[in-house]
């Protein structure tokens, strides 16, 4: 049970880039994404006066109800995850730059501004009955499983019951064929993208209720290593067009 609760943000990670892999791509910003994450919903679901500013600023959300600051601290990490995601995107689909490169310059850019901005602070625990209602232990069963698995369920059925997922795999397989046969590629890379973003930010926040807050710009170092492995030990090509969720699954238990 401990370790499918360790897994279980990672999975939302390794579902996120296994698309950008099926396109012949990777990510080498979502340790960094996390850590942008982990630091933003600390940063709102903090209890009472925050320990560091943001550009000197120090914010304070205890006044909100905790519903509401949980629901806020999911919503930006997503839009922020996305944010950046959707501009690695763009470049790797407008300007047939390498997703390499355009995940690197996010990396960097990511971990340089969330730093500068906190001046590398962590942000200590969030609210203690937070994570009780995100992830709250039934009978001593660790309901962060579930989340996961339902991750696992709704990336499954986009891949395989949608016309996105269908075309996810042919710009995969041999982008000028399907660019041919009427498919969009810059929709459909921009699209995997933004779904990576989703399950990042959604990813981030859950790793943050798990672990009751701590974000720091650091924080997250070297998940992309796990994130991506977990795809290629799954089975998952980064020749583009060959992969299964079920294989992501025992990737990122392995």
């Amino acid at each position: 049970l401990n370790i499918l609760q360790q897994a279980s943000p990672r999975m939302f990670l390794a579902l996120g880039v296994a698309g950008l892999i099926l396109l012949a791509g990777t990510d080498l910003s979502i340790g960094r994404m996390v850590g942008m994450g982990m630091t933003t919903a600390t940063i709102i679901m903090h209890q009472g006066p925050n320990t560091g500013g943001v550009f000197g600023h120090v914010f304070d959300f205890s006044g909100l109800p905790v519903v509401v600051r949980m629901i806020f601290a999911l919503i930006m990490c997503i839009l922020l995850c996305t944010l950046f995601t959707s501009i690695a995107g763009c470049f790797t689909a407008k300007f047939k730059m390498h997703p390499f490169i355009s995940t690197m310059a996010n990396m960097l850019i990511i971990f340089g501004l969330i730093t500068y901005a906190t001046k590398g602070v962590s942000f200590g625990s969030i609210d203690s009955a937070i994570p009780s209602m995100i992830i709250p232990r039934i009978n001593g069963f660790p309901t962060i499983i579930l989340w996961a698995v339902a991750a696992v369920i709704i990336v499954w059925f986009i891949w395989n019951k949608t016309t996105f997922g269908k075309n996810l795999y042919a710009v995969g397989g041999n982008s000028e064929a399907a660019s041919v046969s009427g498919i969009s590629v810059f929709k459909v890379t921009v699209g995997a993208f933004v779904l990576a973003g989703i399950l990042y930010g959604f990813g981030s926040w859950l790793e943050c209720a798990r672990m009751f807050g701590s974000g720091s710009a650091a924080y997250g170092q070297g998940w992309e290593t796990d994130a991506i492995a977990a795809c290629v030990v799954g089975g998952v090509s980064f020749t583009g067009g060959i992969g299964k969720i079920s294989g992501v699954v025992v990737g990122v238990l392995i």
